[in-house]
């Protein structure tokens, strides 16, 4: 130790995890000699008798850590780092798998249910095109960050984009990696020290009231071929399924997973339970995404039809062969009518999503209803669509505050209190919701109840 500098104090102290729990933080000195601060939360929750019990253990680990007699193990057997510092050692005489050789292994299991259909696809697709190649014949414990920057290298003059190129090494080849570990071969792991640009993510792109109601119209009256047969009527479903996207805020995979068990016209509710994409079915990404949908009341009327002539087990929406609706294929049906209609730049089928927030936004919809609604987070929807939280009566109110005529503009004593306390007032005071103004070119619903 150089002059001037002091030794930090081994200990171990107790703090409150976000979710309330009691969690142990100390630094210790590994066997190899490295220091390292480690967090290991308990399953005690943040009361007066917990954390006196807690705090004495946590002076015993510092006791012992400041005497060099401390055994994680001993204390935490399922700790956070047991993996990654105290696995027993592989014989130098065992031979590490390859790149390719462990990854032909470790692709067999990534079929549903174990991981979605189209992350499987996107497993196979980067290493084939991108990885194996270049890092095939490379040892897993000899992959280093020299490699992972060649690697990347080597990408970029294919002139791939920087998402695909993200996507193939910081999601695909670290997968593989981690899991290699948690297998305890000794694969080496240096994928925190790559650093990317930050990423551009493009914002909403959703369609006006006006585009919706024409697209609408367009899957309404459209004749649709069927089969070899030379005739073409109307699909219903296809007009059922793009309404439900727009009036509920559904995902497309959420929408084609429907069956006729989960949709209750009674109390206007559609049970989301599964999702479906690529022919197969899964449950849910998230646990909010797992949710009963609420209807209005043009949805429920909507729907109707559809319910009333299958059965409990049978799909809400199928194509005109009967099979169930894919994701995929409606997109370009959706596409094409948005060409027919004139409407530019074409967007894809999440857009459905995006006019819905968009617009139950503009017009006041509750941020938590919302987040209900859509299985989305408040802060995800905030970051995403708060451009369309701001109404042009308020924005110009604080625009006039900045300019200094606040005075011109500002509301009269008590009038603010009073349009707060009107149970819907944009609709009464903003010429733009006038019942003239309301009634779509359809007949349907003009955005969502507040």
């Amino acid at each position: 130790m150089q002059k001037g500098q002091t030794a930090r104090r081994q200990a171990c102290f107790v703090e409150t995890t976000p979710a309330g729990r009691l969690r142990f933080r100390f630094r210790w000195k590994l066997p190899n000699g490295r220091q390292r601060f480690f967090s290991e939360a308990t399953a005690l929750s943040d009361t007066v008798h917990n954390r006196r019990l807690v705090e004495k253990q946590a002076a015993l680990i510092g006791a012992e850590i400041r005497l060099s007699v401390f055994d994680y193990l001993k204390w935490f057997p399922n700790g956070n780092r047991a993996n990654d510092f105290l696995r027993p050692k592989v014989a130098l005489s065992e031979r590490i798998p390859t790149v390719r050789e462990y990854y032909e292994q470790w692709i067999k299991a990534k079929i549903p249910p174990a991981v979605r259909e189209s992350l499987a696809r996107d497993y196979r697709n980067q290493f084939r095109n991108y990885i194996l190649d270049f890092l095939g014949d490379l040892p897993l414990s000899a992959l280093t960050l020299a490699h992972l920057e060649d690697l990347r290298s080597k990408l970029r003059a294919r002139g791939l984009s920087e998402k695909t190129i993200r996507n193939a090494i910081d999601a695909s080849l670290r997968a593989m990696m981690r899991d290699a570990i948690q297998d305890e071969i000794p694969a080496a792991f240096p994928f925190p020290k790559l650093r990317w640009p930050e990423r551009i993510v493009p914002g909403p792109s959703p369609f006006t009231a006006t585009e919706r109601d024409r697209i609408l119209h367009h899957f309404r009256t459209k004749q649709w071929k069927v089969g070899g047969f030379n005739d073409a009527r109307p699909h219903y479903s296809y007009y059922a399924l793009l309404h439900t996207l727009f009036f509920t805020g559904m995902r497309p995979s959420e929408a084609a997973a429907v069956r006729v068990r989960s949709v209750n016209l009674r109390t206007g509710t559609i049970q989301v339970e599964r999702s479906r994409h690529l022919g197969t079915e899964a449950a849910p990404k998230t646990r909010r995404a797992r949710r009963a949908v609420r209807l209005t009341h043009q949805s429920i009327e909507t729907l109707r039809p559809l319910v009333e002539l299958k059965e409990a087990d049978d799909y809400l929406f199928e194509n005109v062969r009967g099979a169930p609706i894919e994701p995929v294929n409606f997109y370009d049906l959706f596409r094409h009518a948005q060409r027919a209609l004139g409407i530019s730049p074409p967007r894809d089928l999440y857009s459905t999503k995006d006019t819905y927030l968009s617009l139950a936004l503009t017009n006041g919809v509750s941020l938590t209803w919302l987040s209900e609604q859509t299985g989305v987070a408040v802060a995800t929807i905030l970051k995403h669509y708060g451009q369309f939280v701001h109404s042009s009566e308020a924005d110009a109110l604080e625009l006039a505050k900045i300019a200094g005529s606040v005075a011109a503009t500002s509301p009269r004593p008590g009038e603010f209190e009073h349009r707060c306390s009107n149970s819907n007032p944009r609709i009464q005071e903003n010429p733009r919701f006038s019942s003239e103004s309301l009634a779509s070119p359809t007949g349907f619903e003009p955005v969502l109840p507040t």
